[in-house]
């Protein structure tokens, strides 16, 4: 069986932000016209979540004949003040709520920033502590939990506390048994220098999501598919080795190549798969 094929639309996200363009129902347009009936939305990219803005976004995917496969959420679990971690908590059960309503399948959630004077142990601690906690509410709802190998948010200032890829590992490691499964990066190994396939394995039974993107080692710009240095074959090879028929979403930060880039980008996935997966 093959994967699906998502679109994330990063690249739009401080313009929905600071100028109200696109809209939702321009985006799920575009992602018609590009050839994606699945999509993945930033949390920021949603107005509201109450139910009334909630319905009038499942109205326009259904309009469109979208479906959402994942609401990528940020969340700070490893800040260093307790109350603000517990309001982390709790705005992430909303979201998970708001990803039931929507008929995703689950969400992205993080360790949290790099705040400065957080230790390791600490850090660690309070992210398996919370992301248990929220794992717990969301598996009766039937929302799953993609805990990414992250580097930087674009809302965040901060790098992620699990950008040192040995962290992710750890708290991965520390959630094995849990209901939080892994989403997985393929780019974001390479803001360290790491090979992002090792990575990988150490993982792979658990991963149910994976974003792809591309770019240069060391470099936080996103490139269009195949103009980096992400190990494709590699890469492909494993997921098709282990069997992962989930959503493979394309996440298009890319900016230089607008939206050709995004139709070279998804042509390019699209032979990595037929190739794989054949």
């Amino acid at each position: 069986m093959k994967p699906k094929v998502g679109w994330s639309p990063v690249r739009m996200l401080a313009k929905m932000l600071s100028e109200g363009k696109p809209t939702l129902a321009e985006i799920f347009a575009m992602a018609k016209d590009f050839g994606f009936d699945t999509v993945e939305l930033h949390h920021a990219m949603i107005p509201a979540y109450d139910r009334r803005a909630l319905d009038e976004v499942a109205n326009l995917l259904q309009r469109y004949q979208i479906r959402l496969s994942m609401l990528t959420c940020a969340p700070d679990f490893t800040h260093p003040d307790e109350n603000e971690r517990e309001r982390q908590l709790d705005e992430m059960k909303t979201k998970v709520v708001a990803a039931w309503v929507l008929g995703a399948e689950g969400v992205r959630v993080t360790v949290g920033c790099s705040h400065e004077g957080v230790s390791r142990e600490e850090g660690i601690n309070w992210a398996v502590e919370m992301l248990g906690r929220l794992a717990e509410f969301a598996h009766p709802r039937g929302v799953k939990l993609g805990l990414e190998n992250h580097y930087k948010d674009r809302l965040w200032q901060l790098t992620d506390f699990a950008f040192d890829p040995d962290v992710f590992l750890e708290v991965a490691e520390r959630l094995k048994g849990t209901n939080v499964g892994i989403n997985f990066d393929c780019a974001n190994p390479l803001m360290v220098n790491r090979d992002p396939i090792p990575i990988l394995k150490a993982v792979a039974d658990r991963v149910w999501h994976v974003h792809v993107s591309d770019r240069k080692f060391g470099e936080y710009d996103h490139r269009v598919l195949g103009d980096g240095d992400v190990p494709f074959e590699a890469f492909f090879a494993e997921l098709a080795q282990i069997g992962f028929a989930g959503v493979i979403s394309l996440e298009d930060g890319q900016a230089y190549a607008g939206d050709e880039g995004t139709r070279r980008s998804l042509d390019f996935l699209r032979q990595q798969i037929a190739k794989h997966w054949s």
